[in-house]
């Protein structure tokens, strides 16, 4: 590597001098001859070495550099955007779902509430001419709403929960009574607000089917409440409210559901436990629990009793 052409004086230098040191030696030529040479040499071949030397320092640098930024490691990933869970409890109105929404998230209340307003889509779910809300069709449960999801998006997430649900459903015995898909999620949707003790929900769905059968009004509190827009407790004035969701008024089932139902409930309704019982009321020992009678009268001694 020494001999390059392109060494400044160099290497050809070096080998020359070599040469006629030998030379002279063999022909007895004086020592102090040879050792001016050989100094001459040395100071011609100086820079030479000089020059190399730095470029081999600077190679080994670059070198060095080079290799020192390729092991490297990349800088890690930014971390995925933080998911926010929103949980949306059953018996929850499509209303309260988008107060949740506003509260838990950043998505807009407004534009919820429109997707899930009276539609086409609500229509072809509940099978009916004229536009419908999603109300009974947007599941509850918790979902992850991160920085990119909008409503349309968690909208769509709902009903596809809801259809899964339904599809796990038999609605053979509903069918048998003339009930529709819709019927049984209207029922699941009063069963839902009604009963908090699971062991009853089939049993209140029997007293439902009855008194469907016997074209009796269903007198179901929670309708009231729902025609009210408030899930409080309601007063005598309140029995009169004029309104199809009425059910202290108006025979037979309300024209929608009155919230967004669980698959409990759901399954309950598609599958009640029949009996003769035709009435229920609530325990006034604070369990969550029901009476229930056969009769009018049977019913009325219970009340009276507590």
């Amino acid at each position: 590597m020494t001999d390059e052409p392109n060494e400044p004086n160099g290497g050809w230098e070096r080998s020359d001098v070599g040469r006629k040191r030998r030379a002279g030696a063999d022909r007895g030529e004086p020592r102090h001859r040879a050792d001016l040479r050989r100094g001459r040499a040395k100071r011609r071949s100086a820079p030479g070495r000089i020059a190399a030397t730095v470029v081999l320092v600077a190679v080994v640098a670059g070198g060095a550099f080079a290799v020192k930024k390729a092991r490297t490691p990349p800088p890690p990933p930014p971390p995925p955007p933080a998911l926010v869970p929103v949980t949306f409890p059953e018996g929850f109105r499509y209303t309260q779902m988008a107060d949740a929404v506003a509260e838990k998230t950043t998505l807009s209340k407004d534009r919820y509430l429109e997707l899930v307003g009276p539609s086409a889509r609500g229509a072809k779910l509940a099978g009916r001419s004229k536009p419908t809300s999603l109300e009974g069709f947007l599941f509850p449960a918790t979902y992850q709403i991160g920085t990119d999801t909008t409503e349309q998006y968690l909208v769509d997430r709902q009903i596809q929960a809801f259809n899964r649900t339904m599809a796990s459903i038999n609605l053979k015995a509903a069918k048998k009574r003339n009930l529709t898909r819709y019927d049984v999620v209207i029922i699941a949707s009063m069963i839902e607000r009604e009963v908090q003790v699971p062991a009853e929900r089939p049993i209140v769905a029997g007293v439902i089917y009855n008194r469907l059968r016997l074209r009796m009004r269903l007198d179901i509190d929670a309708t009231v409440q729902y025609a009210l827009g408030d899930w409080r407790q309601i007063t005598g004035a309140d029995l009169k409210l004029e309104s199809p969701y009425n059910t202290r008024l108006y025979s037979g089932m309300p024209p929608g559901p009155i919230c967004n139902p669980g698959k409990a409930s759901l399954q309950a309704a598609a599958n009640p436990k029949m009996s003769d019982y035709l009435y229920y009321v609530a325990r006034a020992d604070g369990s969550g629990r029901h009476y229930f009678a056969k009769t009018l009268e049977e019913f009325n001694r219970i009340q009276a009793a507590q």
